[in-house]
């Protein structure tokens, strides 16, 4: 039930970069002396810089094991996290090498044995220093320097599979700048005399025009990136590629324009149903200056004036009605279920499922109640900002038949505001300590949500609990926890359970020790928090029960997701990306399903921060992580935050027609490019995204 440690992959992929970096930085320099060799002023000179050489060269060339023992240490996380280095990487760099070994290191032995010629006197110039301009001297290093560079910048710009492009790109690039070099070499030497290496200002107009070209091609790359980043103004959010996956292709669209096959259905078909709602509800988007329970002030958005919006409450089955009203100055906005597989229409996505409700504006959403558990409601406009400044609030659907009488609920939710101190950790807006009373014996559930982009940790001090829930799945046989540490990452949920006992609880968390919740039979006293602990792995909690689907089924359609960082820009500015297989949205290629199929998807995460990633109305089955089996309860999930070095596997029925958004939920990387979208065949939308709509979804 607790994770397993495992090595930590950043400092393993710092390792590989470091080794990459030497290997690069060493074999340019080696490189460079054995193209000055033929220059030595005399034969002991050249005699003994040979033999150096040549050692230095069987050195060097212990760096390529130690680059492919780093590349193995990546790919102890999954194939994704080394597959460009094995394939393409490495064989750049051990290839000359090998070439070096066999044929540089022999000639450099042989320049390095004294010749009759000039063992009668050391000082005079070597009598023939057009040996050591051979080609076969130092070409192979030049290689090996060329193909360092390339491996090298491929660990800052890492490509995405399939690998076939970059690996013709890359060993075509290599191929075409070492013939350039071959020919440079061929004619160092005419007529017996080595060209001599150019001097002042030869070589000042040299060294000028390599970092011209070098300068011209780095911004001609850069000019390029910066102008077609830029978004367009207006523009479909399923304009994009779309990929089907392994399993059946897709099918003829040029039947559909003739109205022959799947017929074109836009989302907006896929509508709450009609009738009288059993529930009821308001939600009125206002700016607001709110004061947090220190004094804190925030310049929030909120719904209904508050912070986290109004409690939604109802019961399984029911038909709820949510009327937003949008009543801010200047913010256009909408609301989304996060959690719930809601109707398309009814998801709250501006630009795909819905047009962002102006100011002035309202719209009505209706939805059946099916689930039971924990979610939250959110703007799904410029989620990175608005939701940050306050427009999400709590969304509980309890079941059908009542349960137990006497149940003590407490729902919390965590999240960091910009202040006037800075950013702020609260939990429902308090970043102090909230006192509750609490009679001993009281059954106790705390519905946990983490409404912030980055992961939290809490702990549960005082007694023994469960987690009976997870993203509002029910936990099978769920087991007690002592002094556990719970990571949940952005966007998820956890039930917390236990009895009150005679003596203070405390939730905490850690991001903010000095808030948190204190439960106590009078309101009163004290309990430190719980700072450590083993952590908890929720795909190896409670027991195992049957699920629809599992490891061993046929699916009908896997897709492959590689998430990663590079350097780069993004709408017009330069930013370090969140790529999503090598792309940033809305160029991420929409996976693409049919209704009734079964899907599994691998998510492999290469960057240096988590990602929660959030495919909205479907829930998840996990598989496995990090190549391990789920062992415990079966584990749905609508928010799978993966770490970085981890992979999951996860599987999913598409029932749920529509178009899909599937992003981070750290949602500053979703308005970065991390973003994609899941469609069904034969689906369409009529919404547009872009400045000029006022549609930005993130």
């Amino acid at each position: 039930m607790f994770e397993p440690s495992i090595p930590a992959y950043d400092d393993n992929f710092n390792y590989d970069f470091l080794v990459a970096l030497v290997l690069l930085g060493y074999w340019a320099a080696v490189a460079r002396r054995l193209h000055r060799l033929p220059h030595a002023r005399t034969a002991a000179r050249l005699r003994r810089s040979s033999r150096r050489l040549a050692l230095a060269a069987v050195v060097g060339a212990l760096l390529v094991p130690a680059r492919l023992v780093t590349s193995l240490v990546l790919y102890g996380y999954g194939w994704h996290f080394a597959a460009d280095r094995l394939l393409i990487g490495v064989p750049l760099v051990a290839l000359p090498v090998l070439a070096t070994l066999l044929v540089t290191v022999p000639a450099l032995r042989r320049l390095g044995r004294p010749s009759p010629e000039d063992a009668a006197e050391a000082d005079a110039p070597p009598a023939s220093p057009a040996a050591a301009a051979a080609p076969r001297v130092s070409f192979p290093a030049r290689a090996v320097a060329v193909g360092g560079l390339v491996s090298f910048v491929m660990i800052l710009f890492a490509p995405a599979p399939p690998l076939l492009v970059p690996a013709l790109v890359s060993y075509g690039g290599v191929a075409l700048v070492l013939v350039v070099i071959w020919r440079r070499h061929a004619n160092r030497v005419r007529d017996g005399v080595v060209r001599p290496l150019p001097r002042g200002a030869a070589r000042v107009r040299r060294v000028a025009v390599g970092t011209a070209a070098v300068l011209v091609l780095v911004g001609g790359y850069a000019g390029w990136d910066w102008q077609t980043s830029k978004l367009p103004d207006d523009y479909r959010m399923t304009e994009q590629a779309m990929t089907y996956g392994k399993g059946p292709g897709p099918v003829d669209h040029s039947a559909h324009s003739h109205g022959v096959g799947l017929p074109d259905r836009p989302l907006t078909r896929f509508t709450g149903p009609a009738g009288k709602p059993d529930k009821r509800f308001t939600l009125i988007a206002t700016d607001a200056k709110l004061t947090l329970s220190s004094g804190t002030t925030v310049d929030a958005i909120a719904f209904n004036g508050q912070i986290p919006g109004p409690e939604l409450r109802v019961r399984q089955g029911d038909l709820v009605e949510v009327t937003l009203v949008n009543r801010t100055a200047d913010t256009p906005t909408t609301v989304h279920w996060h959690g719930l597989d809601v109707p398309n229409a009814e998801d709250g996505v501006a630009g795909l499922t819905q047009n962002a409700v102006p100011p002035g504006g309202s719209h009505v959403y209706r939805w059946r109640a099916e689930q039971v558990g924990t979610y939250w409601y959110h703007s799904h406009q410029a989620s990175s900002t608005q939701v940050r400044r306050g427009l999400f609030g709590p969304l509980v659907i309890d079941p059908a038949q009542p349960g137990p009488a006497g149940v003590r609920e407490f729902v919390v939710a965590a999240h960091v505001f910009d202040t006037d101190k800075g950013d702020t950790s609260t939990l429902n807006a308090a970043d102090t300590l909230r006192r509750e009373a609490v009679a001993p014996g009281t059954p106790v559930r705390i519905r946990l949500i983490n409404a912030d982009n980055f992961r939290k940790y809490f702990t549960l001090a005082g007694t023994p609990f469960k987690v009976t829930a997870v993203d509002g799945g029910a936990v099978n046989a769920p087991t007690d926890l002592y002094r556990t540490k719970l990571m949940l990452g952005g966007g998820g949920r956890y039930d917390l359970e236990f009895t009150m006992p005679s003596a203070p609880v405390r939730l905490t968390d850690l991001a903010a020790v000095g808030a948190g919740l204190l439960l106590s039979p009078d309101g009163q006293g004290e309990l430190a928090p719980l700072t450590d602990g083993p952590e908890f792995d929720a795909t190896r909690y409670g027991s195992p029960a049957a699920t629809p689907f599992g490891p061993e089924s046929h699916f009908d359609r896997s897709f492959d997701l590689v998430l990663d960082n590079r350097p780069g820009f993004y709408d017009g500015q330069p930013y370090y990306l969140w790529t999503i297989n090598g792309h940033v949205s809305p160029h991420v290629p929409m996976l693409m399903v049919r209704e009734g199929e079964l899907v599994k998807v691998t998510i492999s995460n290469r960057s240096f921060l988590e990602h929660p990633m959030h495919l909205h109305g479907h829930h998840v089955l996990v598989l496995s992580r990090n190549g391990h089996r789920a062992t415990g309860s079966p584990l749905w999930l609508d928010t799978v935050t993966v770490l970085s070095g981890e992979s999951y596997e996860l599987a999913f029925r598409a029932d749920n027609p529509g178009l899909w958004m599937d992003h981070c939920h750290n949602l500053q990387h979703a308005a970065m490019g991390m973003t994609m979208h899941l469609g069904y065949e034969g689906i369409s939308t009529p919404f547009h995204a872009g400045r000029a709509t006022g549609n930005l979804a993130e």
